[in-house]
């Protein structure tokens, strides 16, 4: 067992580098990509209109080139990934489309319903049911080999409908890393960079229950400071000196590849699956390119304006605005925003409407049902109370249900998924 890294693995929702639960090395990390050798090569003196020319020549090329004359799955949401993907397929016909929301939750698929229908595709809707996770948890923790948690990967709840629609799913994942940046000085020391990575990394709950496995384990030394130290080391092992640029290339080197491929493995059981964000042309595009122009989601935005005046027409989820709106999100369309507050809180408080399903946890853990089976692979697992005491486990399932359920929900999925690969792991020495 590799405690060390079990304890940062619960801290932060994932394992950094190749590290694993034991002291072999995790061995599917190159799997999906990305995997080109991060640089920061800015080309000088270029226009943006150049970048964006490039960028839809880079785009458009590889979806040809690998979608070819296949019938294509596109899922689609009210953000800006996938919609780039379909300005860029606008004219094919050989798509089908589909998009999931929480059972009792906002209505997510109605901004996917509306890119499909400007389109003129085909669309699917489905809603992740309360509870669909007990009947699906053996299969994901064989599929992710519980390299991250199990309540966020909704994929796994539609699987079985969405993989027969078509011949190659079409995923988006990602672009919201690449084209983007972090709004920090082009000058921060690597002291600033480590700190800002762990704030972002580290998870509500994650870093207390951490220090107490740590201490629990007899683990030398302070737990944060061997994380800090690890996270310093890992970010001076990337020869880059932008800061902006480094901090993009470590989530796309430990983020992208420990948290979110392993779910990737739920589409790719069942379906061919292309992610263009990926490739090594679109990963040394983002590296050419000069920061400013990578700020704010600018290139995505205005390609698909440019590409699909339609599709900017429809809002984006995050601010409910359209690509010509939304930057008014904090002026002229303020007020709105408090309208909407305060209808929020007459729904709930005095027409005592249940809260709207937000957060994948609510559906999993909450509710007698949901409790049973969470309390069976927490107390009922002699594998994982061999490791964990049980009245650390007992402390932070109290806490989740009687102190703060948000800030728990991470400690508590870690929990879960850790009892489900100690059941599948049933050799577990020191």
């Amino acid at each position: 067992m590799d405690y060390k890294s079990i304890a940062h693995w619960f801290a932060i929702g994932f394992f950094l580098g190749d590290k694993n639960f034991t002291n072999s090395r995790f061995p599917g990390i190159a799997q999906f990509g990305p995997n080109i050798d991060w640089h920061y090569s800015p080309k000088r003196n270029i226009s943006f209109s150049d970048v964006l020319d490039n960028f839809s020549s880079i785009i458009e090329s590889l979806l040809n080139k690998h979608l070819g004359s296949k019938k294509i799955i596109l899922p689609l949401s009210g953000g800006l990934d996938t919609r780039t993907l379909a300005a860029a397929l606008l004219g094919n016909k050989n798509i089908v489309t589909f998009s999931y929301e929480f059972e009792g939750g906002i209505n997510e698929t109605g901004y996917a319903r509306q890119i499909a229908e400007a389109a003129g595709w085909e669309f699917h809707e489905y809603k992740i049911s309360n509870g669909y996770l007990w009947r699906k948890i053996k299969e994901l923790a064989e599929l992710n080999h519980c390299q991250s948690d199990f309540i966020h990967p909704r994929q796994m709840a539609v699987i079985d409908s969405i993989s027969g629609l078509g011949d190659i799913l079409l995923s988006g994942q990602w672009g919201d890393v690449l084209f983007d940046n972090f709004h920090i000085d082009e000058y921060a020391d690597i002291d600033f960079q480590t700190n800002f990575v762990l704030n972002k990394i580290v998870k509500l709950g994650g870093m207390e229950l951490a220090n107490k496995l740590w201490e629990c384990w007899g683990l030398a030394g302070s737990f944060e400071d061997e994380l800090y130290e690890l996270v310093q080391s890992l970010l001076l092992d990337i020869k880059i000196s932008n800061p902006i640029s480094k901090i993009r290339a470590f989530k796309s080197i430990h983020w992208a590849k420990r948290w979110a491929n392993p779910n990737l493995n739920i589409f790719s059981k069942y379906s061919e699956m292309y992610i263009p964000f990926y490739s090594d042309e679109i990963c040394n595009f983002i590296c050419s390119t000069p920061e400013k122009y990578l700020t704010n989601r600018k290139v995505q935005i205005e390609y698909i304006k440019s590409k699909a005046p339609r599709l900017a027409r429809i809002p984006w989820q995050d601010y409910d605005l359209d690509l010509y709106q939304f930057q008014y999100f904090n002026s002229i369309y303020f007020p709105r925003r408090i309208y909407r507050y305060g209808k929020r809180i007459i729904r709930e408080k005095i027409f005592k409407k249940p809260p709207l399903i937000t957060r994948n946890y609510e559906l999993q853990f909450v509710g007698r049902n949901n409790e049973k089976k969470l309390e069976k692979w927490l107390f009922n697992n002699p594998k994982i109370s061999s490791i964990i005491p049980v009245d650390i486990i007992n402390e932070y399932y109290g806490k989740f249900k009687n102190v703060d359920p948000v800030k728990y929900s991470h400690p508590l999925s870690m929990l879960l998924t850790f009892s489900l690969w100690c059941h599948k792991n049933n050799s577990i020495n020191d």
